[in-house]
């Protein structure tokens, strides 16, 4: 008896091959037909709508300025969309190639939709908001056809509920899935969906192609996947990903799998050249000694390597459980990791389950085997084994590879409710549980990208040990709060304030002793105090702490200036005095070159001269 209960349960999870389409030519392939899919494209508006839309009341926010209210070429309009597909990305922000990030960004598409925005609309943040969400919506349904090609289903199955189908699964998990709220709810992150809607674009004529023959298929597929690109790098997977899936879902032959390959191939290169026309080169393998921008400066390979693998383990976790949420992983929110900790290791044995799950899978052609491959493959430009991405890991990153997470659940509960019955209680479970939790918790996600206040009040709640997220979420309440205050505010409300947010400048330069933003807000909170206190010992104090850091303060030079003029008791002079002394010395043996020996030589000078004048 046991060994035929074990072949029953052997038996439970069938083997479930893709490469059936030619079976149901007509069904796959048939004109979109709306009255057949009305209700799902309808679902999927009101998933994308009845989630993202509060984001029309919603401010511009995080990296906003960059691409839009701060970026001169897009504040040009249409006038500007020359330069922005001339130069570097960030070109139009700083004014100059940033030079901060391995590799510069090159992704010019998305940004000049916001230029035709600005013609159009002017500064009219709702609009842009309106935009990503039917964008969002529109995602879905492009999303719903392509997998109506690789799933088309049995029209002659009457028993067949549309609502228990792979499509429509994978569809309504993508479009409420929380990890993509700072995709949809951050007006810059219409590049990920650019890129995405290309991308599906590509595998939709691709598909079209195989099964029809007509060149101008190739030629749609060449335009949408040039929009992918042109809009973020990381579509340069689909070279991968578009044969990948037109061998486990087509029987067509290695030539014709090839043929497809040509457009995508073509796309890049065209990118290529304009990227290498904008930035001046293809690739730069110089390290950026920064941690903000460079979260693995300093790291041994093993440290790099472990804490990367680490960040692999948080993504498949938030694919499942998506909680907590938050756009800050920087320094040391993701602590550096190495092979001797249990969760380096643990993901690594995972992936390479994965990988084995692939191989094992390849010639059957199994749905498992596909998502596994497309999860990994989308992944991959993104999980800094590639290339380095400038940061430890984002949500929006996910966003491509998410799909194959999505397929694989979507087949799940689909064999569990139209093949298995006896996987039917686990598939209604995982769908009752991860359907309304995905969605619950993307409702209460989205309000935090309110602006940039909730933003970082989210972000100090779920990433306190992040250096960026203490000095941003400190920053918030001096321009918000302290900067606010009425010109006769009581020093003790004020004192208030600055001990209100001091702790956090003090725990982001304790976990990046050099970081430049929260030193230079360092300096301005210690002044305030000073002209409260008039605490000339924890003034300098502070200010030395600042110079010996070797961050470059001006505002330091400006506040010493004023206290030259105004110091009145010789004792405080004195040691302004020594202070000066001790700065000249300090940049002479290390930083002779920056003008600030001069300006310490200055200031001494100046006080000097005054200080004869003083009382005891």
């Amino acid at each position: 008896m046991p060994k035929k209960k074990k072949k029953i349960v052997a038996r439970s999870i069938p083997k479930i091959k893709a490469a059936n389409l030619q079976k149901n030519y007509s069904r796959a392939y048939a004109p979109f037909l709306l009255k057949e899919h009305v209700l799902p494209l309808i679902l999927f508006c009101c998933f994308s709508i009845s989630l993202y839309i509060q984001t029309i009341n919603f401010e511009y926010a995080l990296d906003d300025t960059m691409v839009i209210t701060e970026n001169k070429f897009t504040q040009q309009g249409v006038k500007g969309i020359g330069d922005i597909f001339k130069y570097e990305s960030f070109r139009g922000y700083l004014g100059r190639q940033s030079g901060k990030l391995t590799g510069e960004r090159y992704r010019p598409l998305s940004i000049a939709s916001f230029a035709i925005e600005k013609s159009l609309f002017g500064s009219n943040k709702a609009i842009s908001h309106l935009i990503n969400v039917l964008l969002y919506a529109l995602t879905g349904m492009l999303l719903y056809r392509v997998l109506l090609f690789m799933f088309p289903g049995d029209k002659h199955n009457k028993d067949r509920k549309w609502f228990f189908s792979i499509p429509f699964l994978a569809t309504s998990f993508f479009l409420i899935h929380p990890l993509h709220v700072e995709v949809v709810a951050n007006i810059k992150g219409r590049d990920e969906i650019f890129a995405f809607m290309g991308e599906m674009g590509v595998l939709y004529f691709s598909f079209k192609y195989l099964y029809e023959k007509k060149t101008k298929y190739l030629l749609f597929s060449f335009l949408l996947f040039s929009a992918a690109i042109f809009s973020k790098e990381g579509a340069i997977t689909f070279i991968a990903i578009v044969p990948l899936t037109a061998y486990f879902f087509s029987r067509t032959s290695m030539w014709e799998r090839l043929i497809v390959i040509l457009p995508v191939v073509l796309g890049t290169l065209v990118y290529l050249i304009a990227r290498v026309y904008a930035i001046g080169y293809l690739f730069d393998n110089t390290e950026v000694p920064d941690l903000i921008n460079n979260p693995f400066y300093g790291m041994s390979f093993g440290e790099k390597t472990a804490t990367i693998f680490y960040t692999l383990l948080l993504y498949l976790k938030l694919l499942i459980f998506p909680h907590p949420l938050t756009h800050d992983y920087y320094p040391y929110q993701i602590p550096v990791m190495n092979w001797t900790q249990w969760q380096p290791l643990l993901s690594l044995g995972l992936h390479i389950a994965i990988i084995v799950l692939i191989i094992r899978n390849w010639k059957r052609k199994t749905i498992l085997g596909y998502t596994a491959a497309f999860y990994l493959l989308a992944l991959s430009i993104v999980s800094n084994l590639v290339v380095p991405i400038g940061t430890s890991m984002n949500e929006r990153f996910v966003y491509h590879a998410s799909l194959g997470f999505c397929i694989a659940l979507a087949w799940f509960i689909n064999i569990g409710f139209e093949k298995n019955k006896q996987l039917r209680p686990v598939a209604a479970a995982l769908l009752i549980i991860l359907f309304p939790g995905f969605f619950i918790r993307t409702l209460l996600r989205v309000p935090d990208w309110r602006n940039n206040t909730t933003l970082d009040s989210a972000a100090i709640k779920y990433s306190p040990n992040s250096a960026r997220a203490n000095c941003f979420y400190a920053i918030n309440i001096w321009q918000n709060v302290y900067m606010k205050l009425p010109s006769n505010t009581p020093a003790g409300r004020r004192k208030a304030v600055l001990d209100s947010l001091n702790p956090y400048f003090e725990k982001s330069i304790k976990l990046i002793p050099n970081y430049y933003a929260a030193m230079g807000m360092n300096a301005a909170v210690a002044a305030e105090y000073h002209k409260l206190d008039h605490n000339y010992d924890k003034l300098i104090t502070r200010f030395e702490d600042i110079n010996r850091s070797g961050c470059s303060e001006k505002f330091i030079i400006q506040y010493l200036e004023y206290l030259n003029n105004i110091v009145s008791l010789r004792s405080d002079a004195e040691k302004l005095l020594n202070y000066y002394s001790r700065m000249k010395e300090f940049y002479k043996i290390n930083f002779p070159e920056t003008g600030f020996l001069q300006d310490y030589q200055r200031l001494y000078t100046s006080l000097y001269q005054r200080i004869q004048t003083m009382n005891q």
